[in-house]
């Protein structure tokens, strides 16, 4: 069993303790930075303060990131199938 380690976090205005594995902890703390970044930004950029409509705009974010990274994925992986599948028949026009 992989132990967890003590991950305290500040994210936006809110104090987070979580236990993560060692393997983790790296991502988990990025991850925290990636926010906290995008928290000042959308505090400069809608001259807002409000906790509530920032963290709104942050996860709206990251979820359209996540989306658009899916589509992208998928569409590169389609591409690299047909691609496979056209060297294939190409390879098997050579085999006696």
């Amino acid at each position: 069993m992989n132990p967890k380690i003590p991950c305290n976090l500040i994210v936006g205005i809110q104090s987070i303790a979580l236990k993560v594995s060692p393997g983790e902890e790296a991502y988990v703390r990025n991850a925290a930075s990636l926010v906290n970044k995008m928290v000042r930004y959308y505090e400069q950029q809608t001259n807002s303060s409000d906790p509530a409509a920032v963290m709104a705009m942050v996860a709206l974010d990251l979820a359209m990131c996540g989306l658009k990274f899916d589509a992208e994925h998928n569409s590169l992986q389609a591409d690299v199938l047909d691609e496979n599948n056209e060297l294939l028949t190409l390879a098997a026009e050579f085999t006696v």
